[in-house]
């Protein structure tokens, strides 16, 4: 008995995973009313950390609109096989990139941590575009009102 249960659950548990491995349908146009739209729902929600909305896709290719404010917790990242292209629309922080993860943790096709020692620091603001190398540790900090950005994740070789 406890074999058919266990082959039911997995039976059951098996669509659900291909599911969210499943690429995302392609998603070709955000109007600037539906950006501004999800720009004032994170806003409104006021939570801490990363919001993300996915604004438009094809294949790896999402690009999506993160939104962070102040007190969200410290993190760090690197993306192993994706350069990161970045967009601010709106607010500001101390971007930081290069150096080394404090405390990394291997997530698959990321590393986190919760910070980065050495690196290179720079105020960022609105208006502002930057280009993340693959393997390249970054992290936002000292968040100034809010941080609102476009990013591009795009699969590329590791450097």
């Amino acid at each position: 008995m406890k074999m058919i249960v266990a082959a039911a659950v997995l039976a059951l548990a098996l669509p659900a995973a291909a599911q969210e491995r499943a690429p995302m349908p392609a998603k070709l146009f955000a109007g600037a009313a539906e950006v501004d739209a999800a720009l004032a729902k994170v806003r409104a929600e006021k939570k801490p950390g990363n919001n993300v909305v996915v604004l438009v896709t094809v294949g790896p290719y999402p690009a999506q609109l993160e939104y962070r404010i102040p007190g969200s917790p410290p993190s760090a990242s690197v993306h192993k096989a994706q350069a990161e292209f970045i967009y601010i629309i709106a607010g500001g922080c101390t971007l930081i990139t290069g150096g080394t993860l404090i405390e990394p943790k291997d997530n698959g096709a990321n590393m986190g941590g919760s910070g980065i020692t050495g690196g290179t620091s720079r105020k960022v603001a609105k208006g502002d575009y930057i280009m993340v190398p693959p393997n390249t540790p970054h992290q936002y900090a000292d968040v100034q009102g809010e941080l609102a950005m476009v990013t591009l994740h795009m699969p590329m070789a590791a450097q």
